[in-house]
């Protein structure tokens, strides 16, 4: 797969706002902004119930086998810990609710489809879960390491690339994990403490 296919940031706000005017999408985007408002955590915290249409969600775009192994997949790149991960987030949702709107960019839904092709020839969709956290890992490998290929690293970083832009623009990965204030600044920024992004 040619990754100059992968979609740009620009793209990614294109399908955003695309989506936000579908029928139904200010509900989905209006309950999807406010998910994860009181995430449980070790202070003892806990969650409201999900929103129905959250809960009982139906794919748009996937078919349910390739939106579990989406949703499984965006939750091992962002697990769950002291703070919001993916699934409070529900990265997943935004993802395939957001892909609907591509309709008008059979590019980007051909990209989609090869990437959960890829995904499933790769025997993601049947692993168990340590199994599917280990292939993330080794199709990861070619991140770290330049004379590693993988066939499926491509759906790896397609799903990384719009796994993050859900994330940090919900609520969970933009004000309950970054803390962000609104309009204000940071006084100070901590350096990054992952020793592999310090590797060119």
């Amino acid at each position: 797969m040619d990754f100059e296919l992968l979609p740009t940031r620009r793209d990614l706000l294109d399908l955003a706002v695309s989506a936000a005017a579908l029928s139904g999408g200010a509900e989905f985007f209006g309950g999807w902004l406010k998910a994860a408002q009181d995430h449980h955590s070790a202070d003892g915290r806990t969650a409201p119930p999900e929103p129905p249409f959250l809960r009982d969600y139906r794919p748009k775009f996937f078919d349910r086998d390739d939106f579990e192994a989406l949703q499984a997949f965006t939750e091992i790149l962002i697990p769950t810990d002291d703070t919001p991960g993916a699934r409070e987030a529900h990265c997943a949702h935004y993802i395939d609710f957001v892909l609907q709107a591509s309709d008008q960019v059979p590019k980007t839904q051909h990209v989609w489809r090869g990437a959960m092709r890829a995904l499933k020839e790769a025997g993601f969709h049947t692993a168990d879960a340590k199994s599917r956290e280990a292939l993330v890992e080794v199709m990861s490998q070619p991140e770290r390491d330049r004379s590693a290929t993988h066939p499926a690293y491509f759906a790896y970083r397609l799903i990384k690339q719009q796994n993050t832009f859900a994330f940090y623009t919900s609520r969970a990965g933009m004000i309950e994990t970054l803390d962000y204030k609104g309009d204000s600044y940071n006084a100070v920024f901590p350096a990054c403490n992952h020793p592999e992004h310090h590797v060119v």
